[in-house]
């Protein structure tokens, strides 16, 4: 399944898949002796064709989108309805002067318009730059002076937003009626032409605008279908993330519809809070394949295991912050099938895969974990910054928007005669060749000179009784210069020995981290707050 290097003709079968309009002449070409590199290029496609056009004669009243509204409300599109929805969506855009090329910003609730709008971006030929619905007017501005969009689409949910954030002549109000449209080819597309950009979450300063190809990004999807999800056409893929998060763009959207199948959106409400509700939908639509991330696993843990039986569900597999070992034995107990995934915003598609906390590369990619500071390669069991070697692969990122430079001293080093992407994030290597992820760089916490990471705080504590979650943050110290700090949510009936259980919280960390690994602050709380993406929000916190 797993394999550090994938020959060339694996790619070619895999992009034989899709339909082109010219055959590539060169599968990946490396611009001026890299980092920045291109796949399939001559080559010519469209998303948009892929993932909707070539299956209308044959799937075309074939279910493309399950939306599940905030009261739990059930719609269904077909293809061929789907098609309407961007023919219409298509044909506003042209009336606004869009053409191949310009940036198209999508600010629109999670459900099949969002969808089509994306698609009919992919059908001019136009890059679409989403953002989640929940963003904030400063994100979104922040976002529009970056790529400076055509348009600048909303809807009735959103408009306040978008008012706020953007000039008048710059809005397209989206409606749900669906007018008769004119038909709109596909425009041909280069391989190596951005399809789309998208912005990291910025809570680490400014967002970062990461452009994505067309052809390898699609060839890319649908390989990893096959080979990491086992996913076919008649099967049902429901990812939990917002279309704005990178999940919510690879599997939510385009992988499923490249495939032909059925892909199921849900709008966030407390009604369709992770337990036993997510639970109920997985068996009533029958969903096969379940994308999320282990923190909405740790709240379903709150409210017990799965009160229906799941037969049909063959993966669930869980991505956007390190596995825990509670979380990870919890669900196998209850017989679910758990696949973890480690990937980033600007990988695309997982790097590596496995079961557990121990994870393999995921073809073609070679990755290896070095020191910070000298670039050496780390010893087995040595903690360091986790890299790949040469390259992302097709779907990886091209680069940042408007900022090569950036991109290439950001991400990547020339080491000893290779391109080595630096991932900003840190892990351990074992012997057998599988890696275990402990968080980003920055996670890691000094106390007198010696580096803690917060994930391995967190997994010293995370297997206690009571403990549903927690979250270690740096706290300033006048000696030691940080300290650890803890956020803890525990189970309900904990609730009358929180002495007890804060002095097992400080008591296990020095016993698995160290001596030096003394807790300074313990805060039980309800819910850990978190980005739109589930990141905890670790800087806000230790300013608390």
């Amino acid at each position: 399944m797993f394999a550090s290097r994938m020959p060339d003709e694996y790619w070619c079968t895999q992009a034989n898949r899709l339909d082109w309009f010219s055959p590539w002449q060169k599968l990946q070409v490396v611009d001026n002796g890299g980092p920045r590199q291109r796949w399939f290029v001559g080559g010519i496609t469209n998303l948009c064709h892929n993932a909707l056009d070539r299956h209308i004669a044959q799937f075309g009243d074939k279910t493309a989108i399950i939306h599940i509204a905030a009261d739990g409300a059930e719609s269904r599109v077909s293809y061929r309805e789907l098609m309407a929805r961007v023919l219409m969506v298509t044909q506003a855009l042209l009336q606004r002067g869009v053409k191949r090329g310009d940036r198209v910003m999508i600010c629109l609730p999670v459900g099949a318009q969002a969808v089509a709008a994306m698609l009919a971006c992919a059908r001019l030929g136009a890059i679409h730059v989403v953002v989640t619905a929940m963003s904030t007017a400063t994100g979104l501005r922040q976002r529009i002076a970056a790529c400076d969009p055509q348009v600048l689409l909303c809807h009735a949910a959103t408009v306040r937003l978008c008012q706020e954030s953007a000039t008048a002549s710059l809005l397209l109000m989206l409606t749900e009626t669906l007018a008769d449209s004119e038909w709109r080819p596909c425009e041909p597309m280069p391989a190596d032409a951005p399809s789309h950009i998208l912005f990291t979450s910025g809570t680490t300063g400014t967002p970062k605008g990461i452009v994505r190809d067309t052809g390898g990004y699609a060839v890319a999807l649908l390989a990893s279908l096959d080979s990491l999800f086992q996913f076919g056409q008649d099967d049902v893929f429901f990812t939990t993330a917002d279309i704005g998060w990178v999940t919510g763009h690879s599997y939510g959207v385009y992988a499923p519809l490249l495939a032909g199948a059925t892909t199921v959106f849900m709008t966030p409400s407390a009604y369709n809070a992770p337990g036993q509700r997510w639970w109920t939908l997985l068996n009533k639509l029958g969903v096969t394949h379940l994308l999320t991330i282990p923190g909405a696993m740790r709240l379903a843990r709150q409210q017990g295991a799965p009160q229906v039986a799941l037969p049909q569900l063959r993966g669930l597999f869980l991505a956007g912050e390190p596995l825990d070992v509670p979380t990870s034995a919890g669900l196998l107990q209850q017989g679910l099938p758990v696949k973890n995934h480690y990937w980033q915003t600007e990988s695309g598609w997982p790097l590596l895969a496995g079961e557990g906390t121990h994870l393999l590369p995921v073809r073609p990619r070679q990755l290896e974990v070095r020191d910070e500071n000298t670039g050496l390669r780390c010893e087995p069991g040595e903690a360091g910054m986790l890299v790949v070697r040469d390259t992302l692969g097709p779907g990886g990122m091209l680069t940042l928007w408007r900022e090569d430079i950036d991109h290439d001293q950001r991400y990547w080093r020339y080491e000893a005669g290779s391109w080595l992407y630096v991932t900003h994030d840190r892990a351990v290597q074992f012997d057998d060749g599988s890696m275990q992820l402990l968080g980003r760089m920055d996670d890691v916490i000094n106390v007198g000179g010696k580096r803690l990471s917060t994930v391995e705080i967190e997994q010293a504590v995370q297997d206690l009784d009571e403990v549903i979650e927690v979250v270690a943050v740096r706290l300033p110290h006048a000696v030691l210069g940080e300290i650890p700090g803890l956020y803890v949510v525990i189970e309900i009936k904990g609730i009358n020995n929180l002495k007890k259980i804060k002095k097992r919280l400080i008591s296990r960390v020095q016993e698995r981290c160290g001596r030096y690994a003394l807790v300074r602050r313990v805060w039980f709380v309800s819910a850990i707050p978190k980005t739109f993406s589930g990141k905890a929000l670790r800087r806000e916190m230790a300013g608390q």
